[in-house]
Formats: C-alpha cells, structure tokens, sequence
C-alpha cells in the first residue's frame, strides 16, 4: 500500500496536470467575450503605463512594503501552527493531517480575497484604475507570504522572491506559454542557486499581470462601470494563489519525501 505522502503527491502531479492543459473560463472570456472586444479599444499608451505601473508596485512591495505586509498577519503564531501541523504529518501522513495543514492558507485566502474584491470594486466606483495596483498587489503578496508559511517556507530572501515572482509569471501565462512558464518554476525548486537576473524576473511577472488585466484596469478607470473591472481582481487572487498553492505543497511533500526516502520523481 502506498504511503499518505505518495498518494498526495500523486494527487499534486495530477493537479498540475490539468493546470497545464486548462482552458479557464475567464480565459474563453478574455480571447472571445467582451473582455477581447475592450483589450482591443485599449490605447497603446496604456499598455506602457500598466506594465510600468507593475514594475514599480513590484520594487515598492519588495524593497519597503514587505514591512507593512507583514503587520497584516501573525508571523509568529502562523508559524507555530505550521510546526503542530507538520509534527502530525510525521506521525501520520494521512489525508486527513494534510488537509489541516492546507486549511489556515485556504481560510486567509478567502478573507483576503474578499477584501481585494471590496477594494477593487470601490476604487473602480469611482474610476480610479492605475492607482490601485500597488494596493491589489500588496494584498495578492499578503496571501503568497502566508501560503509560503504555511507550508514552512520563509520569503523573504532573494531566492523566495524569486520563486514568487515565478510563480505569478506562470499562473498568469497564457495557455500556449504555461508549460515552459511552469518549467521555470520546477527549475528553481530543482536548483535554487542558478544565476537569475533579478530585475528581469520581476518584468516577466509585472508583463503577465499587465497582459492578464490590461481590459480590466481599462473598465476600472472609468467611473461607476470601473466596478467591473475592480472585480477582476479576485479572478487573479484566485488564478495565482491557487497555484501557488499547488506549487508549495509539491514543495513540501518533496521535502518530507527525501527525509523518508520516497521517490519523488
């Protein structure tokens, strides 16, 4: 019979499975629905704006945000919870164990999914687009900083940043470029010591959010219909959280299986 780990890490081998071939309904949307009609009414000009926009959300959040984030959660006692939650997994690797330690990310991804939506909508009321990305930013970090330490990571060194900027470049990524974009993920949990180009990483992920909501922050800028664009937001929580999830999970399980000398291959 085989172990709890091996059967969850089959489980996340599968999930990954259909991420990679999956065509979501906000995607349909975006390339066949009313999303695809205003991308094309989008002024180039914008275009630019929105990818600058991201890039600098990305250094603010990284070089003097991470500190006001983190006032936003518990460290600590999200961290102790982990250590309790992990110690059952050593005792019994069960599915049942697994899904405790999965339950504290997945509930501070619904408050914070909520909250994002609640901003997004009322800033988009009042038609104001650009200016809520670092906000939506700072939130959608909120969430990943917490999913990493639920499942015992740090994020905070130069490394995990990496990590998270890779995961939201590949979340993000369109359908034809997700398998090479989920490839560079699965690279840097192979060797996290490869010569990375910080800044670069940061425009790969700053890109994809730009191209995945340039329609959305569009709608947003215009008052009182800007709450549908607002809404957006919650669409990519969702679409990179869930990922990210995927991806520290596999993480995790990768890590107790060496300990316990399971292939994990």
């Amino acid at each position: 019979m085989k172990s709890g780990l091996e059967k969850e890490w089959k489980k996340v081998l599968q999930k990954e499975e259909k991420f990679l071939r999956q065509r979501t309904k906000e995607e349909k949307e975006s390339k066949d629905g009313l999303m695809a009609w205003v991308r094309e009414k989008v002024p180039p000009k914008l275009i630019s704006a929105l990818e600058t926009a991201f890039r600098k959300a990305f250094y603010i959040v990284f070089e003097k945000g991470s500190g006001i984030v983190e006032k936003t959660f518990s460290k600590e006692d999200m961290s102790l919870e982990f250590a309790v939650n992990d110690f059952r997994i050593e005792q019994s690797p069960t599915r049942k164990s697994m899904r405790k330690m999965e339950r504290l990310p997945k509930k501070n991804g619904r408050i914070n999914a909520c909250m994002t939506t609640v901003e997004g909508v009322g800033l988009g009321l009042l038609g104001i687009g650009l200016p809520d990305i670092p906000l939506f930013l700072g939130m959608l970090m909120k969430g990943l900083y917490e999913t990493a330490i639920g499942y015992g990571f740090v994020y905070d060194t130069k490394e995990e940043r990496i990590f998270l900027l890779r995961i939201i470049a590949a979340a993000l990524a369109e359908p034809a470029e997700r398998t090479q974009a989920d490839q560079r993920v699965e690279d840097w949990m192979k060797n996290q010591s490869q010569e990375v180009d910080f800044d670069q990483e940061i425009e790969r992920a700053a890109d994809a959010m730009s191209a995945g909501m340039l329609a959305a922050k569009f709608v947003q800028g215009l008052p009182l219909v800007g709450a549908a664009g607002g809404a957006y937001n919650l669409v990519i929580y969702r679409k990179v959280q869930q990922y990210a999830a995927l991806k520290y999970k596999k993480r995790y399980l990768m890590e107790k299986m060496k300990k316990h000398s399971l292939d994990c291959l």
